[in-house]
């Protein structure tokens, strides 16, 4: 599930056709990654985070998701 997908405590691989959430999940991933855990460790530096995809597209893509999540919390 997009859920279990986007958990920052296991590894996942996620494959699966266009249209079909990935962008959503690797940025949900990227968001809950930043967030202090729920036992009280902090969340992962930016700086250690890694995204990978297959297009300049879809990079600036989650750029753009990510950018607007980010904006709204501050």
């Amino acid at each position: 599930s997009q859920r279990r997908a986007s958990d920052p405590e296991i590894s996942v691989c996620v494959g699966a056709s266009a249209g079909t959430g990935k962008t959503k999940v690797l940025t949900d991933r990227v968001l809950r990654l930043l967030l202090p855990r729920d036992d009280g460790r902090p969340g992962t530096p930016p700086a250690r985070i890694l995204c990978l995809t297959y297009t300049k597209a879809a990079a600036a893509e989650m750029l753009n998701r990510l950018g607007k999540v980010l904006g709204e919390w501050a």
